[in-house]
């Protein structure tokens, strides 16, 4: 995976050099006033991390940070066993106007590249890297293995948040016994946020007894790339579901499938008996949702704009809500 460290951006530099790098990135600039840094961000790609990939979610890194001012560690294995324990390091800085004209924020990356036999080394020099005093989020991208991320144990019980796509990761990143389950979070369920706070909105004119009395079923159709995110929509109804006391004894039959969905997501609420309805359908090509509902209070149908959360965005809510 040499390629991913070379097409990153930024200049290189001797690993043992990184401080005294940014000082001279800086000597000319009032960078050092602007520099309000609040975390730091480990971007550590997975063996399955493409060139173009690691290029685009750099980029989803910058963006975050220029809304949070962060020391974000870019970490890149190489895939081939080599001899050498040799670590290479790249420095980047980028300064951007914030929200007024006295508004100027700078902000850091250090890319790491390693082989498999330096992987010993790399927590002390990722100790390093970090802005001391902060607090540390890890967002591991495209790992190939649940189990062979969990050797990386320093990055995983140091950090805050935990963070990984469950639409590109092992099946079992959701079952793996993580040393820190309560931090772990999924970028594919949180960047569904507006579309739960659409159903949330909708539902909560119904009292709940109304919502949850004979309901017997709940499907979910989705287009297949979204399958992680339909996941994620059916999880978050299954709990809220539960707490209201819906389906009884008997309880709720669940199902999700790519079936039969020309738009990008179709909910429906199955009950015992009309005339309760509920449905919910979503085309975000057209920034579309469309709900039609009728749970004993009259039929209603609403038109609301519909979007996933931008890949920046969801980063920061899964890190600090």
């Amino acid at each position: 995976m040499p390629q991913i460290f070379e097409s990153l951006p930024g200049m290189e530099v001797p690993v043992g050099d990184i401080a005294r790098g940014f000082t001279r990135l800086w000597a000319d600039t009032d960078a050092q006033e602007m520099k309000a840094m609040q975390c730091n961000l480990v971007l550590h790609f997975g063996l399955n991390t493409t060139s173009e990939d690691a290029t685009e979610q750099f980029r989803i890194a910058s963006r975050f940070a220029q809304r949070y001012p962060s020391r974000v560690v870019v970490l890149c294995p190489l895939r081939e066993e080599t001899a050498k324990l040799e670590l290479r390091a790249k420095i980047y800085g980028e300064c951007f106007l914030g929200k007024s004209k006295g508004d100027t924020r700078c902000i850091e990356f250090v890319a790491l590249s390693y082989p498999p036999a330096a992987r010993a080394y790399l927590q002390d020099q990722v100790s390093v890297c970090l802005s001391a005093d902060l607090p540390m989020y890890y967002w591991a991208h495209r790992f190939t293995s649940s189990q062979r991320l969990a050797a990386y144990h320093y990055l995983l019980t140091r950090a805050q948040r935990v963070l990984f796509d469950s639409a590109l990761v092992p099946a079992d990143a959701f079952t793996y016994p993580w040393p820190k389950l309560a931090a772990v979070r999924d970028l594919a369920y949180t960047r569904t946020l507006p579309l739960r706070q659409n159903i949330g909105q909708f539902l909560s004119r119904y009292d709940p007894a109304l919502i949850a009395g004979g309901l017997r079923k709940i499907t979910l159709r989705h287009r297949a790339e979204f399958a992680a995110e339909g996941n994620g929509i059916l999880a978050w109804l299954r709990k809220g579901l539960a707490r209201s006391g819906a389906g009884g004894e008997r309880g709720i039959d669940f199902e999700v499938t790519s079936a039969d969905c020309p738009g990008s997501f179709k909910l429906e609420f199955i009950y015992a008996g009309p005339p309760q309805i509920f449905r919910w359908e979503v085309d975000l090509a057209r920034d579309l949702a469309i709900f039609e509902g009728d749970l004993g209070t009259g039929r209603s149908m609403l038109t609301v704009g519909a979007h996933l959360l931008a890949p920046e965005m969801a980063l920061g809510e899964a890190m600090f809500f």
